[in-house]
């Protein structure tokens, strides 16, 4: 059965380490104590994200695990935290381009159980943290062959995704979830999460797996592209498409034997032998040059892509 990969040893001594009234901390400018802050009333404790996080607090976390410093050396700081609280039970983490006066990373958060995911008993009453979305992107810089876009990218990306997902796993364990859920949009969005997280449902992971395996010599923004337009078949023809479901990352034993449930683990294995192949013949009409960096892709793509260097863009 598949196991939830957990944050690096070094991520978790850090999170060891941070304490309640560090992540709650006030900023440099306001005089206010802990008591000042409310920390044992329900009432007050709400101005914090999940009662627990202020925005310096998270600030100094994302600092300790030198994901603002990462960041930073990709070209896109100085970063400013930003934690909308309309809904303090429903945060929004920004992390804010002064350069660029554009957005490095936005991620929504909410608080939920497994009932939303159609989990069964005793599942559906675990109290889960909720990804809404994940975006990350370098808001000065454009694509080129070397990373061309994926599907829904409207910047390349920073190659820290990973790292922020483990801070958000660890994040999760701070609320006291059991786990993390997510909906990836797109066949390219799994593929990021797949590292952390498992489909709910046995039959898309295996789906999903029987798509990886379709495109396994090519680039994957390739495959990505041949997936969003409906360019991966079944034997006879028929398009594969990815359809978005939930996916988890779990931290507890009972989540385990959800994943070792035979009816789940039947469904990976019957669907991820699932014959596919790419359409590159299709993926030549629908392919989306409009949207590509300019010039020649690499020699191996433009042949399968049937590459016009003549042709309008």
């Amino acid at each position: 059965m598949p196991r939830t990969q957990q944050p690096g040893s070094r991520f978790r001594r850090i999170y060891q380490r941070l304490g309640a009234a560090e992540l709650s901390v006030p900023e440099q400018d306001e005089a206010l104590s802990l008591d000042d802050l409310g920390l044992e009333s329900s009432e007050k404790r709400v101005a914090l994200a999940f009662g627990i996080y202020s925005r310096a607090g998270l600030e100094k976390a994302f600092r300790e695990y030198g994901l603002i410093q990462r960041l930073e050396e990709r070209g896109v700081g100085p970063l400013e935290l930003r934690l909308p609280l309309e809904d303090a039970f429903r945060p929004r983490i920004i992390l804010w381009s002064q350069r660029y006066q554009a957005v490095a990373a936005d991620i929504s958060l909410r608080k939920t159980t497994g009932a939303e995911l159609g989990l069964p008993p005793p599942l559906e009453a675990c109290a889960l943290l909720y990804m809404d979305s994940f975006a990350l992107q370098h808001p000065g810089r454009s694509f080129d062959w070397n990373r061309p876009p994926m599907p829904g990218q409207v910047r390349p990306g920073l190659a820290i995704s990973a790292e922020i997902l483990e801070l958000m796993l660890l994040m999760a364990r701070r609320v006291s979830a059991e786990g993390m859920a997510l909906t990836p949009n797109t066949f390219a969005a799994a593929w990021v999460y797949s590292r952390h997280f498992h489909f709910v449902d046995g039959a898309a992971q295996g789906r999903f797996v029987s798509l990886r395996r379709a495109g396994r010599q090519w680039p994957r923004w390739l495959l990505a592209w041949a997936v969003e337009l409906g360019c991966v078949q079944a034997p006879g023809g028929a398009p594969v498409p990815f359809v978005p479901s939930p996916m988890v990352a779990s931290f507890t034993r009972r989540f385990e034997r959800f994943f070792d449930d035979k009816a789940w683990r039947d469904a990976v294995k019957e669907y991820s032998r699932l014959p596919l192949s790419i359409d590159f013949e299709t993926l030549q009409d629908r392919f989306p040059w409009d949207l590509m960096p300019p010039g020649p892709p690499p020699d191996a793509v433009a042949e399968v892509l049937a590459y016009d260097p003549l042709a309008p863009a």
